[in-house]
């Protein structure tokens, strides 16, 4: 037999392939990273949230739509909310049961309302205009309604609605 120069591997007990914390410290600094943008984005959330971020055009909308929810869920408290003091002291305005009775009726005979846009929303100080887009579910045939709404405190308010 020959014998060959090439030396043995050496093994020694005291060598381990596992590479310890170096290893783990790419993935540790992501976690920080990671959790440092969570906590920033939360923190944003807290000091000022999301619905005081908006622009009046975009309260102004937001008024609209709720005031159009409340009617479809024929909600009278919350329709009440979101309808104009100047309304309120109206003799025509609706009363709970008379609300309850032609809401009821309306959805019975037309369905729900359905807004599919609010375009040109002008906003002039403490007052707003804006075109509502709209339809009955039960009638597909587009209906454009002029809303004016007025700021009442922080909120604004509807006012003088016209339609559904």
């Amino acid at each position: 037999m020959a014998s060959t120069d090439t030396p043995s591997p050496s093994i020694d007990p005291g060598a381990s392939d596992d590479p310890g914390w170096k290893a783990a410290w790419p993935f540790l600094v992501a976690v920080v990273i990671v959790v440092l943008a969570v906590g920033t984005i939360a923190l944003f959330h807290v000091i000022k949230p999301g619905s005081e971020r908006l622009t009046e055009s975009a309260k102004v909308t937001r008024a609209i739509n709720d005031y159009y929810t409340a009617k479809n869920a024929v909600n009278y408290d919350q329709f009440r909310t979101l309808s104009c003091p100047a309304d309120l002291l109206q003799p025509s305005f609706p009363t709970a049961d008379a609300f309850e009775k032609s809401g009821q009726a309306s959805r019975a005979e037309h369905g729900t309302i359905t807004i599919t846009d609010i375009t040109e929303t002008a906003v002039t100080g403490s007052s707003a205009t804006a075109n509502m887009h709209w339809r009955y579910t039960k009638n597909p045939k587009d209906e454009v309604l002029p809303i004016t709404l007025v700021k009442s405190s922080e909120d604004w308010k509807v006012c003088g609605a016209k339609g559904p």
